[in-house]
């Protein structure tokens, strides 16, 4: 029985690196501010202030500032570096946008919302994104914006941005 054990456990770390469970070790955080950017593609978000989010691509960095100005058509919000193993694994990040009082007034919903929510997948060992659009009046609420990335129970990332009326 002395035996069984050593080898089972040597066994174990010789399987293959690439059948590993992804692991995120953390979030480093490469560039924030205003983006420009084409909207690429749409996907039904339902805890999010729209009920969708869309992917952009061609994303381009136009202003390193926390400072963003309160009007249509605004994209802001942060680059990041997803760091942890085995590379080219996807791990999911739970995506939190807490608005400033009083919060996102939809028309098509019954109260306003002080939080967005969702599920976005990123790769490990590759850039990700995590941006806001001003697309309607109702959006564009001046104060303080704060954007969080949770690995589960853990926030990896989070930023603020001030939103002004200029």
């Amino acid at each position: 029985m002395k035996l069984v054990l050593p080898l089972m456990v040597m066994t174990a770390s010789l399987a293959n690196p690439a059948e590993q469970a992804p692991h995120l070790d953390r979030i480093a955080v490469v560039d924030y501010g205003i983006y420009t950017g084409d909207a690429a593609t749409s996907t039904p978000a339902p805890g999010t202030s729209t009920g969708q989010v869309t992917f952009i691509s061609n994303l381009q960095l136009a202003e390193a500032t926390r400072t963003i100005p309160a009007r249509l058509g605004v994209r802001f919000g942060f680059r990041f570096d997803v760091i942890g193993e085995p590379e080219g694994k996807t791990v999911t990040l739970h995506a939190v946008t807490i608005f400033p009082p009083p919060g996102l007034k939809n028309p098509a919903l019954p109260q306003p919302k002080a939080r967005s929510d969702y599920n976005l997948t990123a790769t490990l060992g590759t850039q990700s994104y995590r941006t806001y659009t001003f697309d309607s009046d109702w959006e564009v609420v001046p104060g303080v914006w704060t954007m969080q990335l949770w690995d589960a129970d853990r926030m990896v990332a989070e930023e603020r941005f001030t939103v002004v009326r200029r």
